[in-house]
């Protein structure tokens, strides 16, 4: 018999952010999370719901992964090689199932799209993080004169965009080797 509440709300959502970021929102039941969370459907269905934890996953996924990653891009005064020291990073945690199934956040959109509007402000917060952090480095990188191309900034920076969701899919069916080549040869770019 599952046990109510023996954890606080933000180790449920710890532990329901695991089971949303494997089965994905739709995949993962109120059954698989009560019996995931080990607690009753019943305080899913009443005391919290679905949508809530996840939605509060996804804010602890920011608040945890993304953004303290992010933060470590940007605080990096390499220019573009800090740019290739974060997707090489990316690739290590993906290949090491540091995230479980790719990016939480690039999965919610795939699977999500625009049907949550919560959902669609989180994940909007997301890549506007995402596209700053780019364009703080890529500012420095144009300080460093690496950049051919600077008026280009803003289109760069969604272009990189594309290399998240292609990692995000390539790590599946690559090589290590095959993944950073992908990424110098789309850094190159933007040389």
């Amino acid at each position: 018999m599952p046990q109510v509440l023996n954890n606080s709300y933000e180790e449920l959502v710890q532990k329901a952010q695991e089971l949303f970021w494997i089965k994905g929102y739709k995949g993962a039941s109120v059954k698989d999370l009560a019996d995931y969370l080990n607690v009753s459907t019943s305080t899913i269905y009443n005391k919290y719901s679905k949508e809530m934890l996840f939605i509060d996953s996804l804010e602890y996924y920011n608040q945890t992964c993304s953004d303290p990653f992010l933060k470590g891009l940007r605080d990096n005064t390499n220019g573009l090689e800090s740019l290739r020291d974060f997707f090489y990073a990316l690739i290590d945690a993906l290949l090491d199932k540091s995230f479980p199934r790719s990016c939480l956040m690039v999965n919610t959109v795939v699977e999500l799209r625009n049907e949550n509007p919560h959902v669609t402000k989180l994940y909007d917060q997301y890549f506007d993080n995402l596209v700053t952090s780019y364009n703080v480095v890529l500012d420095k990188a144009i300080e460093m004169g690496e950049i051919k191309f600077p008026e280009k900034r803003d289109e760069y920076s969604q272009f990189l965009l594309g290399v998240i969701f292609s990692l995000s899919i390539l790590f599946k069916i690559n090589e290590p080797d095959e993944l950073r080549l992908f990424v110098d040869e789309q850094l190159a770019f933007i040389k």
